[in-house]
């Protein structure tokens, strides 16, 4: 059974720190979760985290508002150590500080994230609490890289018929890709002189690409069906 540590940055609960917590861990405001979160745009229960072999599945519960990972929506997750959960006004790290520290020692990142529970200053330390904006209208996180470390990892241990599945979704999403590149450039690799010259696509290209994101983001929606 994996134990997981969150520290709660910004919200009611900030300077909490919810030390080595079997999986699975619930996190919402009612009494009944592992984790209770006092903030009216927490759902009753908002988030499951819960251990998958060797990794740590994040899982929104169909909640009203949403819930974030480094500022990006999300409906299902694989953890990071160093993630930002953004769950209603609440702001929680995934990670204990050893962890972290642990990891920006062994990643190539040269800005690893060390925010502590308290907003304590780090050297390497890019976004403090205080750099959060919070109040009773908005809640708002700076846009973190969502896969800082580059491309997950394929997934290992799948049936056949599952292999073949991603394999035809990833196989859609890259035919789709590859003609919208082409009109973007004029298929042509661009000169050192125009390198950094905005590319412009037409109107039904540009629609095609946000059809594909649609897609994606139904795929995704399916597979984290709570």
């Amino acid at each position: 059974m994996a134990l997981i540590t969150l520290q709660v940055l910004e919200g009611m609960e900030r300077g909490l720190t919810f030390e080595d917590l079997p999986t699975p861990v619930s996190i919402g405001r009612e009494e009944d979760n592992i984790i209770r979160l006092n903030d009216e745009r927490v759902s009753r229960f908002h988030v499951k985290i819960q251990q998958d072999g060797d990794r740590i599945i994040l899982t929104d519960l169909e909640s009203t508002n949403g819930t974030r990972i480094n500022g990006h929506p999300v409906q299902m997750r694989v953890l990071q150590v160093g993630d930002q959960l953004s769950i209603g006004r609440c702001l929680l790290l995934f990670g204990s500080q050893d962890e972290i520290k642990q990891k920006a020692a062994h990643t190539m990142n040269p800005n690893p994230l060390l925010v502590d529970a308290q907003g304590s200053d780090h050297e390497s330390k890019t976004i403090s609490s205080s750099d959060q904006c919070i109040n009773d209208d908005s809640f708002e996180v700076e846009m973190l890289e969502l896969f800082p470390g580059g491309p997950p990892e394929f997934p290992t241990g799948l049936s056949p018929v599952h292999h073949a599945q991603l394999s035809d979704i990833l196989a859609y999403a890259h035919s789709q890709i590859g003609p919208i590149l082409d009109a973007a450039t004029g298929g042509e690799e661009p000169s050192e002189e125009d390198s950094t010259l905005p590319v412009a696509v037409d109107w039904v290209t540009w629609q095609r690409l946000a059809k594909l994101q649609m897609d994606l983001a139904t795929y995704l929606r399916k597979l984290s069906d709570p």
